[in-house]
This record gives C-alpha cells, sequence and structure tokens, in this order.
C-alpha cells in the first residue's frame, strides 16, 4: 500500500511536467515568424482619413455645389419673344393665303374669274410663299440658339451637364430628317401605305428634338405638358401641310371648285399654327422659369449653409 500511495504521488509530478511540456510544444508550433523577403518593401496600409463634417466638405470645396450655381445667361427671353413673332407671322401669311383663295372662289361662283385676275392672285400667292420660306430659314437658327442657350443656363443653374451641341442639333437634324423623308418617300408614294408609311417615320424625326428638350426639361424640373403639346401641334401641322394643303404645296392648277376647301384647309392650318406657336411659347418659359427657380433656390440655400460654416 505504501509503495502503491509512493508510486503514484510520483507519478503526479511528472504528468503535470508532461502536459507544460506539450503546451509549449503547442505554442512553439502555432506561432509563426513572418520575414521579409529580400529585396521587397512592405507596403504601408493607408490610413483611414477621418470623416469631415458638411460644413468642412462645403468649404474645401469652394461653398460647394449648391452655392456653385452661376446665374443663368440672359437673352432666352428676346429669343423667345423672336421664335413667338416669327411663327406668329407665318400664321398671318398662312391666313392672308386662305383669303386670297376664299376671294378667288366666291369671284368664280358669282361672275367668273378673268385670266388676269388669277394671274395676278397666283403672283400674290408666290410673293407670300417667298416671304414664309425666308421666314422659316430665320425661325430655325432663333430656335437653335435658344435651346443651345437653354442647355448651358440649365447646367449653370442646377449643375447638371445637357450638351448644348446636341440638344441644339436635335431640331436641324429632326427637321433635315422630316423633309427627306416628305421628298424622298410621301412625295413619290403612289398608295396610301407609302404615304402613312413615310407619314409615321417624320413623326419620329418630330420626336427628335422633343426628347432633347424633355431632357433640358426634366433637368429644371419643369412642366413638360406644353412641350408635348407643342409635339402634337406639330405633327397635325405636318399632316395638314401634306395630305390637305398649305401654303407653300397648295397647286396653281387646281380646278376652281377645289379652291374652296383649299381655302379652309389654310384657315385649319392656321389655326394649328396659332395653337403649336402659343404651346412653343409656353414650353420655352416653362424651361426659363423653371431654371431661374432651381438657381434661386440652390443659390439662397447654398448662403444659408454657408452662413452657419463656423469661421476659424
Amino acid at each position: 500500500m505504501a509503495s502503491e500511495a509512493g508510486g503514484s504521488g510520483a507519478s503526479a509530478p511528472d504528468l503535470g511536467g508532461s502536459t507544460q511540456r506539450v503546451d509549449e510544444a503547442r505554442r512553439s508550433v502555432t506561432r509563426t515568424t513572418v520575414t521579409k523577403a529580400p529585396g521587397n518593401v512592405a507596403s504601408a496600409i493607408p490610413d483611414t482619413p477621418a470623416k469631415s463634417s458638411p460644413f468642412e466638405r462645403l468649404r474645401q470645396s469652394q461653398h460647394g455645389d449648391l452655392s456653385a450655381a452661376r446665374q443663368p445667361f440672359s437673352g432666352a427671353n428676346m429669343l423667345r419673344l423672336a421664335i413667338a413673332v416669327l411663327m406668329s407671322l407665318v400664321w398671318l401669311l398662312t391666313i392672308v393665303g386662305a383669303i386670297l383663295v376664299l376671294l378667288l372662289w366666291r369671284q368664280d361662283r358669282s361672275a367668273g374669274v378673268l385670266s388676269s385676275q388669277l394671274e395676278r392672285t397666283w403672283d400674290l400667292f408666290d410673293v407670300l410663299r417667298e416671304i414664309e420660306r425666308w421666314v422659316v430659314f430665320a425661325l430655325i437658327p432663333i430656335a437653335t440658339a435658344w435651346i443651345a442657350l437653354a442647355a448651358i443656363n440649365v447646367h449653370r443653374a442646377t449643375g447638371k451637364r445637357r450638351n448644348p451641341i446636341v440638344a441644339a442639333a436635335s431640331l436641324p437634324v429632326g427637321l433635315f430628317g422630316v423633309w427627306l423623308v416628305g421628298s424622298q418617300i410621301v412625295a413619290e408614294a403612289d398608295d396610301w401605305v407609302g404615304q402613312a408609311a413615310g407619314f409615321i417615320l417624320q413623326t419620329i424625326f418630330i420626336a427628335i428634338p422633343l426628347l432633347a428638350l424633355e431632357r433640358v426639361a426634366n433637368a429644371t424640373e419643369a412642366r413638360r405638358r406644353p412641350l408635348r403639346a407643342s409635339y402634337i401641334m406639330g405633327v397635325a401641322y405636318l399632316a395638314a401641310l401634306q395630305f390637305l394643303g398649305g401654303l407653300s404645296t397648295i397647286d396653281q392648277a387646281s380646278e376652281p371648285e377645289q379652291w374652296g376647301p383649299l381655302g379652309a384647309y389654310l384657315v385649319i392650318g392656321g389655326l394649328i399654327l396659332v395653337l403649336g406657336a402659343l404651346s412653343v411659347n409656353e414650353a420655352a418659359r416653362a424651361i426659363e422659369d423653371g431654371t431661374e427657380n432651381r438657381f434661386q433656390l440652390r443659390h439662397r440655400f447654398g448662403e444659408s449653409l454657408l452662413s452657419q460654416v463656423p469661421h476659424r
């Protein structure tokens, strides 16, 4: 019994020692020493910069985006007024042409028309057509200039970039497409299917400046309903011009019994022009007002933030 107790007492220290040696061996295995290879430079982990306050970011960015709003250029309202005047002039020329044709139709029904009277009437019609052509040639570059200026002002007032070249080029590109399809497809079509297909293509080309101006109006949060009304009036006037008759499309070789309907078609075209001029003016004014409102909002809000920036 004594020998057994002595043996067990002697084995306890041995067990504790072996356990200690196992722990040391385990720590030596799990301990890993990373040595740098020759020629390699240890990359330092960049310190994460502390987040700055909104006021500091506002000061470092030279008053921030809000107060960086710049005053829109002046002159857009003058260009819009010139567009309205020229479109009104086109309407006036159309109404004068309608009056001439209706007077010619009435004279033919009452006492007949002399060849000299007919010749003078068509000469006046040619003068009206020539004036209308020059008015339209003046209207296109002015409208293009307004679109470019509107896109620039939107960028200055809101900070949202709208390419003025792309926006301005949308109008002449769309009008050229309408003219090209009209002369190559609609005028050469032998049936209503070809005419309808050409007209659909023309409406797509008319939508090009509409989409460009939609982006400009969207940046200023302006009303877009006048723009869409302008598009509808443009499509309606194109349909009246090609399928009914307009100042530039009336055939002087028409029979006398057709003069009455031609005069009525010109009156319809004049009414569409009036509605179109009002829609275009309202759409342009909505974009101008939206640009000015956004500028005032950003400018005043930016100034209110700057007044709260602590000065050091």
